[in-house]
């Protein structure tokens, strides 16, 4: 390496250590003041904010994953039939590239609503189970069936989709109900499709890894304003280690791939 490029890298370092240490005071003084606030706020109200919490899910876990659901199953049907309907002029048009990309799109929006639900309703199916053991019978049936609802519209949302995609661009293969659908579905895809599969992938690393840092600094404080205990902690910083593992893994085996 020339000396030229050693100089190089070491102003680069310079001039971004800078900012660097400026924005470690900043945080060093927010956590501070988030630190001396939260010993006040559990003092004052934090029974209360538990208690407040714990009742306000009670109330609408018992409702949620149903009405969620009804509505994403609503919002998936009405752009689904509109995509098919527009889907059926482009083939009898074929000069109104726009209408695909704009069929996409919507489509993108629809797995993403179906899959937040999912989410969600695996969130309140574990907060079903810890706060509804004891509640009435009614409450159980209609959580345990919008729960079965959540997932089973889920599964169909994406099916329908992926179908729709497959009819779109007739290269793509792959059965929602296979259980490798994703690499069958990766594998198939074109570089364009390959490429933007990688960029969204990495931006939801580093947005997991933020996410990570943000609830570590909620689940220590939360250890003692909520009481927390240890678990959360433990749980984030497993998720944090394996999702950084396994894409440090991965890029390592892409490397030696390059190089092969």
């Amino acid at each position: 390496m020339s000396s030229n490029r050693v100089e190089e890298i070491k102003k680069e370092d310079k001039k971004a250590f800078k900012s660097f240490a400026i924005m470690m005071v900043i945080s060093a003084m927010i956590g501070a003041i988030i630190g001396g606030g939260s010993i006040y706020l559990q003092e004052n109200i934090g029974d209360n904010i538990s208690e407040f919490l714990l009742n306000a899910l009670m109330i609408i876990t018992p409702y949620a994953s149903l009405v969620l659901s009804i509505l994403v199953i609503i919002v998936s049907v009405v752009i689904y039939s509109n995509s098919r309907k527009k889907l059926k002029l482009w083939n009898q048009s074929d000069d109104q590239e726009e209408i695909i990309d704009n069929i996409e799109e919507k489509l993108s929006y629809v797995l993403l609503f179906a899959s937040v639900n999912l989410i969600i309703g695996f969130f309140f199916f574990g907060a079903g189970m810890a706060l509804l053991s004891e509640d009435s019978y009614t409450k159980v049936i209609l959580f345990l069936v919008g729960f079965i609802v959540c997932v089973v519209s889920t599964i169909l949302i994406q099916n329908k989709v992926v179908n729709l995609e497959k009819e779109i661009n007739p290269f793509l293969n792959g059965s929602v109900y296979d259980f490798k659908f994703s690499q069958k579905w990766l594998d198939s895809c074109d570089e364009a499709i390959k490429l933007n599969v990688y960029k969204s992938s990495f931006k939801a690393y580093k947005s997991i890894t933020n996410t990570c840092l943000i609830l570590w600094i909620v689940c220590v404080l939360g250890y003692n304003f909520f009481d927390f205990g240890i678990m959360p902690l433990v749980m984030v910083t497993i998720i944090w280690l394996v999702q950084t593992i396994a894409y440090c893994i991965e890029s390592i085996k892409c490397s030696k791939n390059k190089i092969n």
